[in-house]
């Protein structure tokens, strides 16, 4: 029985092209499952959130507040 020799000019090439080749395989992997079920949906959530959005109502109940240092809660000039 002959016992094979150990590998041992250019296993640091080799073992580094193929880690690196995994490491490409998976960051892929991860950017598409990001972007599946997280990115996607927080835009839908926006598109959403901004179809109903009314800029001037909601500048309206704020100022109607008090929140503003600029105009009246009863929108009075000064």
């Amino acid at each position: 029985m002959v016992i094979a020799k150990p590998v041992m000019r250019g296993l640091l090439t080799a073992q580094i092209k193929k880690h690196i080749i995994i490491a490409g395989v998976l960051s892929f992997a991860a950017v598409g499952v990001w972007k599946s079920t997280v990115q996607n949906p927080r835009k839908q959530l926006y598109a959403d959130f901004y179809k109903e959005y009314d800029a001037m109502a909601e500048f309206e109940r704020m100022r109607g507040l008090g929140l503003f240092q600029s105009c009246r809660p009863d929108g009075e000039e000064e």
